[in-house]
């Protein structure tokens, strides 16, 4: 059977506002922006098309993708030559007809996930019972693309506070739109959070199915909370982890980051490294351990090291930018804990060599590493991120670091102009300076958005909605869900104590796996919020249980990308 409730009724007018910049005591009067609302129709060519599904990936799998159509605007659904292709992916029961769906996203904003429909499969509680589904959200994956390709980007170094230094990043932030406008033919403007979301339930509908379940990480918790804020009655049981708060702008999310990636280095990674100071070699305590990182900073940032990998067929250079991203990228997981401790050695050993006996002494360590370690090195520099990045970390793919930029930009209100950014830089830098001293590097600071607001999400009316969330998470603090939490109704926080892995359901605690399995499975939420204890660090090895690749998230990305391109034509 067919479900054509899509859409019900236009905009409507939100009432005056005010725009808030934090921290200068100012407040500045803005026009009513119109609220968006469904839209108040959709074609039939969208509704009753038949999407060709056809296998992709490791047959082992059983993975079937296709594409469906969508307009580019769904307010504005007339010309066909504007729309879009979205890349979907479902795997079904070994056995009989699946009695629910469940869809899944694993956050960004911009993470292709067709990787997520192997993965919920993978899980036995939805096995059975479940369709399982992902998609690629538009502008991403292997849906239709934005690009931002050619923009300057953030090379700078954020802590140089000479006026000169902070004029080239405001020149970076004015002029990322307009290179993002050129290479995106158009779709910019309508990848955001209001659009993704109609895509999803014409998904809902092609599938057949009235109500969707959902697993959504990071920033898909910000994407799951508006499907239900737009769709109620399509709502089954939501699962929310590593949580946004998405009962407010993104720009709260993406203000307490600086405090929490401070949080994750300072108190998780420099006592385990200081733990391990016999293997590891970066210093006894956690003071010792930040030193070691602060020196090697600045050594990189006087003499970058400038090497050829694999035979000369790959150059990386290490400054101290190439140095912040390593660290903030194996914040997420405990996982790359080792690999990042190893890493940091081999740099500081690359820099006393360089300095010693310069570029050829350094190029001379590289050429004396095996060929598998070099390879290593290579990937760790190139991996993509796993989980909602910061501004200004450059993402692997360019479509998903686009995608990242319009939807949090076009989403909601950011202060427009250089001063904001440069305020909260100095103001959050001397005590966060792993992240805070960035936060200029924004886009968003100088970025035209489309004049519209989204409603804000207060969950009344619906189903329990679940949420997980670790206590030391870096990319998600923990603020955020507990912010969420309260002024979301009917929800049910699990929070992991001990833990600060950001991405969670799927192999990382036992106990939230249980209630998480337990909720999708039979709907039966804990009645209360429940708190489970963390499973501890690993020991200083390359290899923890099911290695790197093993962490949920991490999971998720590899799948995907053994299916991408499957649906090219």
């Amino acid at each position: 059977m067919k479900f054509r409730t899509l859409a019900t009724l236009g905009l409507g007018i939100s009432v005056p506002a005010l725009l808030v910049v934090p921290g200068s005591g100012a407040t500045a009067a803005i026009e009513p922006a119109p609220v968006v609302k469904r839209p108040g129709y959709v074609a039939n060519r969208y509704l009753d098309q038949k999407p060709v599904w056809k296998t992709c990936g490791d047959p082992a799998l059983r993975v079937s993708c296709a594409k469906i159509t969508a307009p580019r605007d769904w307010w504005h659904q007339g010309n066909k030559a504007d729309d879009i292709q979205i890349a979907v992916s479902k795997v079904a029961p070994v056995k009989g007809k699946p009695s629910r769906v469940v869809f899944g996203n694993p956050g960004g904003p911009g993470g292709a996930g067709l990787g997520m429909a192997p993965f919920l499969a993978g899980r036995a509680a939805l096995a059975k019972d479940h369709l399982a589904v992902g998609f690629d959200p538009r502008g991403t994956g292997d849906s239709s693309n934005v690009s931002c390709q050619g923009a300057p980007g953030y090379t700078m170094d954020a802590r140089d506070r000479d006026p000169a230094n902070l004029d080239l990043i405001a020149e970076a932030t004015e002029l990322t739109r307009p290179y993002c406008d050129q290479q995106s033919r158009g779709l910019l403007p309508y990848v955001d959070t209001a659009q993704t979301v109609q895509d999803m339930d014409l998904i809902r509908h092609l599938l057949g199915y009235a109500t969707i379940d959902y697993v959504g990480y990071s920033a898909g918790t910000w994407l799951g909370a508006y499907y239900q804020t737009f769709f109620p009655e399509h709502v089954g049981r939501f699962v929310l982890d590593s949580n946004t708060d998405f009962t407010r702008p993104w720009i709260n999310t993406f203000e307490a980051q600086p405090q929490a990636f401070e949080r994750r280095f300072r108190e998780d990674f420099a006592p385990w490294a200081a733990r391990y100071d016999r293997e590891l070699k970066l210093g006894n305590t956690p003071r010792l351990v930040i030193r070691t990182y602060d020196k090697l900073r600045a050594e990189l940032k006087k003499q970058p090291a400038v090497e050829e990998y694999l035979d000369g067929s790959v150059k990386i250079t290490y400054d101290q930018n190439t140095l912040d991203n390593l660290v903030v990228g194996d914040m997420y997981t405990k996982a790359d804990f080792f690999s990042l401790a190893t890493d940091l050695a081999f740099l500081r050993d690359l820099s006393k060599a360089q300095t010693a006996g310069g570029p050829r002494a350094a190029q001379r360590k590289v050429d004396a590493l095996s060929v598998e370690r070099q390879r290593q090195l290579v990937r760790r520099a190139t991996k993509p991120a796993i989980g909602l990045s910061p501004f200004g970390r450059p993402f692997a793919d360019d479509a998903q670091q686009a995608t990242f930029t319009a939807v949090t930009c076009n989403d909601s209100e950011w202060p427009q102009g250089r001063e904001y950014g440069d305020i909260l830089s100095a103001r959050l830098g001397p005590h966060y300076p792993l992240l805070g001293w960035g936060m200029n590097e924004n886009p968003c600071l100088s970025w035209d958005r489309p004049r519209r607001t989204l409603p804000t999400p207060t969950g009344a009316g619906l189903p329990t909605t679940l949420m997980v969330q670790s206590v030391h998470d870096p990319a998600t603090n923990l603020s955020l869900a507990q912010s969420a939490h309260r002024r979301y109704a009917g929800s049910r926080l699990i929070t992991i104590a001990r833990e600060g892995d950001h991405g969670i359901y799927g192999g990382v605690n036992k106990c939230a796996d249980q209630l998480v399995d337990a909720f999708l499975s039979s709907g039966r939420a804990p009645a209360k919020d429940t708190t489970c204890q963390g499973e501890g660090l690993p020991g200083p090895t390359m290899t923890p249980p099911e290695g790197a690749e093993g962490t949920p998230l991490h999971r998720i990305a590899g799948m995907t990308r053994d299916l991408s391109g499957y649906l090219h034509e």
